[in-house]
């Protein structure tokens, strides 16, 4: 976008990608045209995008005056069903409770330890003699969803599908019939799952949420249903595309690939910097229920707010140099998962996840690195922003 055109004020951030660097020029710009908060366009509708650090920290912990769960009712609850991510109040902390135990720190470290890691080199068994691949489409693309469904304990047999039923479902406001063929597939491969679990409950979540309870409170048959299809679309789908940006970021930095071959204690930091520097998540909405006010800005009742990650993630006050990757930089909060009684629960396992994939791919390619024919895709997206393909060759 030219800067003649005043950031905002012609695209629509709902369908324009703003591929690679034009996502964080649009956002820059309206931060130093606006401040804090900035009028912009979402599917056809006036919205306003917070801008800086200090705002959305605060936008996030008001979730009285702003609620979560509100926007997801018109994103997911048709397809989806009705989960703790469209509830806001006791509600949604009973329910947070009864879902999230299997995602806490522990029980993520456990379970990419016992399952993941393993996975992630079955993927790479199948193509380590080959030398080159496109790691979006054979690794970033498959192993968080191979993983999700493990976990969850659906059966083997869906692997092809499962990218696709979960971008289907999470395309709701664009494309409802869509949503839905996807949702009503994905929960043929559910039912005979949670009948089992019902009768002999075992190790898995499925498991976990028909046998939960919190408070005297459990899940009805359709709300554990709701939570699976959650659980699977929103949970994998994020952490595959972090994975394609991690990547993405490396390979264009090979002399920091050399580095963490020989200082793999770093790759906390180059997991942390990522989410900050390229977060899966750059934009996401809520809406006002009613009329309320953002550092001065009057937000009309019923308006759609775009929580602005990757602005926040780069604020200037906040962040030296914030467009730089910089994995030596001083580890300070980033808002990527959120903050306050929203904060994402799977941030642990998404972290986990990361940090053994890049560690399995770095371990098992030697001398891993772009290839010529690599397509020259950059992280796109501002609804979820991943890397489309990623041609890559190693030594054999």
């Amino acid at each position: 976008m030219s800067q003649d055109q005043g950031a905002g004020a012609v695209i629509d951030i709902a369908f324009n990608p703003l591929p690679g660097v034009e996502l964080h020029d649009v956002l820059r710009t309206l931060r130093s045209e606006s401040g804090d908060v900035a009028p912009v366009t979402f599917y056809g509708m006036s919205a306003f995008v917070i801008l800086s650090w200090d705002a959305l920290r605060e936008f996030f912990a008001a979730n009285e005056e702003f609620p979560g769960g509100e926007v997801y009712k018109y994103q997911l609850e048709k397809t989806v069903g009705r989960t703790f991510i469209s509830m806001d109040g006791s509600d949604h902390d009973v329910y947070r409770r009864l879902v999230t135990p299997a995602f806490r720190s522990r029980a993520a470290i456990r379970f990419v330890d016992e399952e993941l890691t393993p996975l992630a080199h079955e993927l790479i068994d199948g193509l380590v003699a080959n030398g080159e691949a496109d790691l979006v489409s054979e690794f970033t693309n498959r192993l968080p969803f191979w993983a999700i469904s493990r976990k969850l304990g659906l059966p083997e047999g869906f692997e092809d599908r499962q990218r696709e039923w979960a971008l289907a479902i999470l395309s709701e406001p664009s494309n409802p019939e869509g949503a839905r063929r996807a949702a009503d597939e994905l929960s043929e491969v559910i039912a005979p799952v949670v009948a089992a679990r019902l009768v002999n409950p075992g190790s898995d979540v499925i498991s976990q949420l028909v046998t939960g309870d919190f408070q005297g409170v459990r899940l009805t048959d359709d709300e554990v249903h709701s939570h699976v299809r959650l659980l699977f679309a929103v949970g994998a789908t994020t952490t595959s595309d972090a994975l394609s940006n991690l990547l993405w970021t490396l390979l264009h930095r090979p002399e920091l690939v050399d580095r963490i071959r020989t200082s793999p204690e770093l790759l906390p930091a180059v997991v942390r910097e990522l989410l900050r520097w390229e977060p899966p998540v750059p934009l996401l909405p809520r809406m006002a229920l009613r009329e309320g006010t953002i550092r001065g800005v009057n937000i009309p009742a019923g308006s759609m707010i775009l929580a602005g990650i990757a602005s926040a993630n780069r604020d200037p006050e906040r962040f030296a140099r914030p467009d730089e990757f910089d994995i030596d930089r001083p580890d300070a909060d980033i808002l990527t998962f959120g903050f306050g009684v929203k904060f994402c629960p799977g941030t642990h396992m998404a972290k986990q996840q990361l940090l053994a994939a890049l560690e399995v791919l770095l371990d098992r390619l030697p001398g891993l690195r772009l290839a010529d024919d690599d397509s020259g895709a950059v992280p796109s997206g501002c609804n979820l922003r991943s890397v489309t393909s990623l041609r890559c060759k190693w030594d054999t």
